[in-house]
């Protein structure tokens, strides 16, 4: 399957702990962008005639691609249908709201444009959180958006949460998913707090006036993980949980090892065996668009033998079907019994039939247990 990403860089706030390819700018820079990324895409398709008509899913995120007005949405999206992405007969349409720029125009254009999945950035219903992360939504402004989204026939909706936040206890992560579960979601993510030392949140938890608890992340993932089977709504990757049917086939795509094309600032793709990123920053990649697409401005990392092996480790085990040893050896690897007896000796991994996946806590300890199966793996030398 073949995906489509487009990064629309723009924000009207950055929060305190974002670590992306995020700007805020004045709207003037807004029509530049579409300019831009429009000429990268023209690019493409005029070098690799045919391949946007073979797109089967499209995820617009960003930064924030809903501060775009309705009239930039329906321009961005026409841009696509003009380089031959097949826009109504896509398998799946994701675009990236934030609540305070989620209303009735931008979601009208977007469902015009063939959106039929919409996730939207909550991350927290609580005030004092909210404010102090950084964010520029208000609980209720969340709540709005929710309810709008889910007044929606035909439209899927995915909520983000986050967890193990400065002054958050785990209790408060769990009322907040309580209360996100009042709404009818099909589809919930939540992700644990990672500091980067760049953010305005990094620098303050490096002066010591904020602490991240550490001991807090493990409690909060299992009372997550546990609110949200009990209602029905199961993982299928780490941080990801779905009613069955509502799982998000762009990101599966992504973990499954898919290819992907990618457009705008930072934006990274995986096509003909190599994985690429354009310039991350915003001016950069201006440049980079400007004269011609020169290839030394790409970052290209071609997948070899060893690079594909890692890949394979990491995102298999990110998700619940978990990784195939069958298939691992048809790629010539195997891991050797020990390793993965002792893992399921203590009870942090289960096989099923030719796969092995993660089980109980063995998802909190994922890195660990990813790495030593990586580590471990071994050439198999009974190539069919």
């Amino acid at each position: 399957m073949l995906g489509l990403y487009i990064h629309v860089p723009f924000c009207k706030k950055i929060c305190d702990y974002c670590d992306f390819s995020a700007i805020s700018v004045p709207e003037s820079y807004y029509l530049e962008y579409l300019d831009l990324v429009s000429s990268e895409l023209r690019n493409f398709a005029e070098k690799h005639p045919g391949v946007m008509e073979k797109v089967e899913t499209l995820y617009v995120g960003g930064g924030t691609p809903s501060v775009l007005s309705p009239e930039l949405i329906l321009r961005l999206y026409g841009e696509l249908g003009s380089v031959g992405v097949p826009l109504k007969a896509l398998r799946e349409s994701t675009m990236e709201f934030n609540p305070e720029s989620c209303d009735d125009e931008r979601v009208s254009a977007a469902r015009e444009c063939g959106v039929d999945r919409i996730s939207v950035g909550i991350q927290s219903f609580d005030e004092k959180l909210l404010d102090h992360i950084g964010r520029s939504h208000r609980a209720g402004t969340g709540e709005s958006a929710l309810d709008l989204l889910t007044r929606i026939p035909g439209l899927r909706v995915n909520a983000d949460l986050m967890f193990n936040l400065p002054g958050q206890g785990t209790e408060m992560f769990l009322r907040d998913l309580r209360h996100l579960l009042e709404f009818p979601l099909g589809h919930v993510s939540f992700y644990g707090l990672k500091v980067d030392p760049h953010t305005l949140l990094g620098q303050r938890v490096a002066r010591g006036e904020d602490v991240v608890d550490e001991d807090l992340y493990a409690p909060m993932y299992r009372g997550g993980v546990e609110l949200l089977e009990s209602q029905g709504i199961s993982r299928y990757e780490t941080s990801n949980f779905a009613r069955t049917g509502c799982e998000s086939l762009h990101n599966l795509n992504y973990w499954r090892r898919g290819e992907y094309l990618a457009f705008g600032p930072g934006a990274h793709g995986f096509f003909g065996g190599v994985r690429y990123h354009a310039p991350e920053k915003y001016a950069p990649w201006r440049t980079y668009v400007r004269t011609g697409f020169p290839v030394g401005m790409l970052t290209l990392d071609p997948v070899g033998k060893s690079e594909e092996l890692a890949e394979i480790v990491q995102l298999s085990l990110r998700m619940r079907e978990g990784l195939d040893l069958e298939t691992l050896r048809r790629r010539g690897w195997t891991v050797p019994e020990e390793v993965l007896s002792r893992w399921v000796g203590e009870g942090y991994m289960a096989r099923r039939g030719t796969h092995v996946a993660l089980s109980g806590d063995g998802w909190v300890f994922m890195d660990r247990i990813v790495e030593d199966v990586y580590c471990n793996c071994v050439p198999y030398s009974n190539l069919e």
